[in-house]
């Protein structure tokens, strides 16, 4: 049984896809959700998406939800929420609902995710971008709206056309949505905040504010942000000045916030330092620079969660 063609397929039914869903369905947007689980995704759309605010108000928004792609064809937009280490599987499963007109966007953490996405649909229609909307997931289907943040999104390849097409449906949702035409800086400059915080919370254990509250983790986090920094500037790509007063103002400004890097140790499951501190790596390396902070820092949390897929 066919749902027919949608606006939007969202492919990963953790907090942010099934809060980006919600969101557009709610704005009427003809949105679907796609998981690769089939027993969750029966119990999403028989239930469907419980939306909980800040003032603790709550409601339920039904989305059609498979894992079968080919029931949402064409899909005019994919939207991808998925970890950063299931990118490439992921895409491999939205393309069923794909055609030749099939624009993909990322918002994902982490670094290298619309270049893999690009090694299998062409890279003129990937969209990469970020976003600071603040999501948890109570339960399976139940999402915290933590606040709404602001996107930032651009083309890799120069369709900056495409990009601000993708954007009217942020908007729509009263989603603020900012088309960059050097989206590069966006997603360094969040890797960088990533980088720094991210894997030093799951090391500590803390929320993000506390680590500003203790002289040797404050210091090392600017030194984690100053190491990510260059190595983004010797990769040709301009960051914020004053990275440090960044990375501090989004700890103040998420303080209670327990990463999602921190989640995912607590709970055994893989997380994506590889994609962040492990990538900033990488690249320090293949510019012939060395970026020990962010390499010690990707050992110490695969040492402690789950061992890399790769």
């Amino acid at each position: 049984m066919g749902e027919g063609g949608v606006e939007v397929l969202v492919v990963g039914p953790g907090a942010m896809g099934c809060l980006h869903a919600a969101l557009l369905a709610e704005a009427g947007v003809k949105v679907a959700l796609l998981d690769h689980r089939k027993g969750r995704a029966r119990r999403l759309t028989e239930t469907g998406i419980r939306v909980v605010d800040t003032d603790e108000r709550a409601r339920t928004v039904l989305v059609p939800c498979s894992r079968d792609a080919g029931l949402f064809r064409p899909a005019k937009l994919v939207l991808v929420f998925t970890k950063s280490w299931a990118t490439g599987e992921a895409v491999e499963g939205a393309l069923p609902a794909c055609d030749d007109q099939t624009v993909f966007l990322t918002l994902q953490n982490g670094l290298g995710n619309w270049e893999r996405i690009a090694e299998l649909v062409p890279a003129e229609r990937v969209l990469a971008g970020t976003t600071s909307t603040g999501a948890n997931l109570i339960k399976e289907g139940i999402v915290f709206l933590a606040g709404r943040g602001e996107i930032r999104l651009g083309s890799p390849a120069g369709q900056s056309d495409r990009a601000r097409w993708a954007a009217q449906f942020f908007t729509r949702a009263d989603l603020p949505c900012e088309v960059t035409d050097d989206v590069e800086s966006a997603l360094w400059t969040k890797a960088i905040v990533n980088a720094a915080i991210n894997p030093l919370t799951a090391l500590t254990g803390r929320p993000n504010g506390e680590l500003l509250e203790h002289d040797d983790l404050r210091r090392t986090l600017g030194l984690i942000a100053e190491e990510a920094a260059a190595v983004a500037h010797a990769c040709g790509v301009a960051v914020p000045a004053g990275i440090v007063e960044v990375v501090e103002g989004v700890c103040r400004q998420t303080a209670e916030n327990r990463s999602s890097m921190l989640q995912d140790v607590t709970a055994g499951r893989l997380t994506e330092v590889d994609y962040i501190s492990g990538e900033i790596a990488r690249r320090a390396l293949a510019q012939g620079m060395g970026a020990p902070l962010c390499t010690a820092l990707a050992a110490l949390v695969n040492d402690r969660g789950r061992r890399p897929r790769r």
